[in-house]
């Protein structure tokens, strides 16, 4: 099909940069209807294949959009995907928190899609150990675009066992969590933005005590949800702070490799729990915070301006987005203004934090799929970069304007209409991509107009010092097996440590160690030191 040039040169040049040379219009839907897949054949039998794809269905479809499984987007990949190869997609909903659970009774019936899903490595570990998913090495070579934007990095994570069994999407930033403070109660104060984690300490005991923001009873100067609720929130940063050098070892050991389970073992892990105690006892954080289990509580206390400081997702549009939480702060409180701040400080002085792997979702194949090439050959025409921009960003004029050489996003209720789950379609990328970390953080600033700035070094901060989790290059079965009452278990002793009293806090924690050790963690230590021992052999 014949594709036509970018326009707005020079606009465009920046946009695109350091990724791979576009063809194809940004201003009309015929953007990347080039049917070239560079490897892979056209389906030229004259039977039309049909190709499933899960797509996650939130609930949050715009009045007179159509649902997930039928509208503008899928309408313009079979436009533009489907037709040109003779095959027809159809889009199977999986409503999203429900995504493992649908996942597996979809993959037991035999009726998964052609193409599903997951962030869950334990299910896919699943999957794996039970010969469910088809083995993609060979189709992947197929694939020239798909290989050329992920990288042998990206693809390396799919590989289990010598064998490329998923497809992990591109992650183009890796940050998770940042921190926060009230800019107007530190001026009022006359204190800087703390940089270590006395000088945090020190202000939440000045918020507590001076209460600047003149709010009384309801004071929270450092504030968090549920540790195993369904939010945004988390003390981790803060904690993880304390845990002392480990050898390479002891961290393969200790560390989470699916970053779901909490650290306790990590030597120092107990020092930052217990200053989190020492907190709780004077006041300076939110003694409710177990029962905010779905963070809503802690959204009501930051827009009302009752919290100091936090720690959340960097840049979340929870927050930042229109007629979020920071424009009702700001309507409830004049003056009231966050900004970001790094204080968590270890004995080096470094401000470590998770972040995650430079992978989104892994895309799998179940091995029941009829249509494993079909499937590879869509992922490789959506790899292509004119398709991918797309995707993410609609087409200029309609759902976008270049500002700055980058998207910013048309907010009528025509664009959103046509625009409000391109995330999920565009699969095998995890956040837009415009060419490099700097651009793609620039990027998301523009995302939150009036928080641009915040924004963006909320993600900075968030990367600062990161470190991925440790992977392992087949399934840990003790994780597997013991996964989620490990999980249930550690949540509970964080919380009964929090909040003990001052001469029970030491007996609490070693004691729930010992029955987590007990339950399936000595197992999963163990078998996770015997697979570092046999990688690094």
């Amino acid at each position: 099909m014949q594709t036509k040039k970018w326009i707005a040169a020079s606009a465009a040049a920046v946009l695109l940069a350091g990724v791979v040379s576009a063809c194809g219009s940004s201003k009309d839907d015929s953007a990347g209807t080039t049917s070239s897949t560079e490897g892979t054949a056209s389906n030229t039998s004259g039977k039309q294949v049909t190709l499933k794809v899960e797509v996650f269905d939130r609930g949050n479809a715009p009045a007179g959009a159509g649902p997930v499984t039928n509208n503008y987007w899928t309408q313009w990949i079979q436009k533009n995907f489907g037709d040109p190869n003779n095959i027809k997609l159809e889009f199977v909903p999986v409503p999203r928190n429900q995504e493992v659970d649908k996942l597996n009774v979809l993959m037991a019936t035999g009726d998964a899609p052609d193409i599903v899903f997951t962030y869950d490595m334990n299910t896919i570990y699943n999957y794996i150990k039970d010969d469910g998913l088809a083995d993609l090495t060979q189709l992947i070579g197929n694939a020239p675009n798909l290989k050329k934007y992920l990288g042998d990095e990206v693809l390396s994570y799919g590989v289990f066992s010598g064998k490329q069994y998923t497809i992990p999407a591109k992650r183009t930033l890796q940050f998770t969590q940042s921190s926060y403070i009230r800019k107007d109660w530190l001026d009022k104060l006359g204190l800087p933005v703390p940089t270590t984690t006395q000088q945090f300490y020190d202000t939440m005991k000045a918020f507590k005590e001076k209460d600047p923001g003149q709010v009384g009873s309801k004071l929270i100067p450092y504030d968090f949800s549920a540790i195993n609720g369904s939010n945004i929130t988390s003390p981790f940063v803060l904690v993880n702070s304390f845990v002392k050098k480990m050898s390479e070892e002891e961290f393969f050991t200790y560390a989470s490799s699916n970053n779901t389970i909490p650290e306790l073992l990590k030597p120092g892990y107990k020092d930052g729990l217990q200053f989190l105690n020492n907190m709780y006892r004077e006041g300076l954080i939110n003694p409710d915070f177990a029962l905010d289990k779905d963070g809503k509580q802690f959204e009501s206390d930051v827009a009302n301006g009752y919290v100091g400081a936090f720690t959340a997702l960097a840049a979340h549009a929870n927050l930042m987005a229109p007629d979020k939480v920071f424009d009702t702060l700001k309507q409830n409180v004049a003056g009231a203004e966050y900004v970001a701040m790094d204080p968590f400080t270890d004995a080096d002085g470094k401000t470590p934090k998770g972040i995650y792997d430079p992978i989104g979702a892994h895309i799998l194949i179940p091995k029941t799929s009829k249509h494993a090439a079909e499937a590879i050959k869509y992922l490789d025409w959506m790899a292509q970069a004119d398709v991918l921009f797309t995707l993410q960003n609609g087409i200029e004029g309609q759902h976008y304007t270049l500002e700055n050489g980058f998207p910013k996003a048309i907010t009528t209720d025509e664009a959103k209409k046509t625009f409000y789950n391109n995330s999920d379609i565009a699969i095998i990328s995890n956040g837009k991509e415009f060419g490099s970390t700097d651009k793609n953080i620039e990027a998301t600033g523009y995302q939150f107009p009036g928080y641009e700035e915040l924004a963006k070094q909320t993600i900075r901060n968030a990367l600062k010092d990161g470190y991925t989790m440790p992977r392992f290059d087949h399934p840990i079965d003790a994780e597997i097996k013991y996964g989620t009452t490990l999980k249930d278990k550690a949540t509970e002793i964080i919380v009964k440590s929090i909040i003990a009293k001052p001469d029970q806090f030491s007996s609490i924690f070693d004691a729930g160690v010992q029955e987590y050790l007990k339950i399936g963690g000595q197992a999963v230590q163990d078998e996770r030191r015997t697979a570092y021992e046999a990688m690094k052999k």
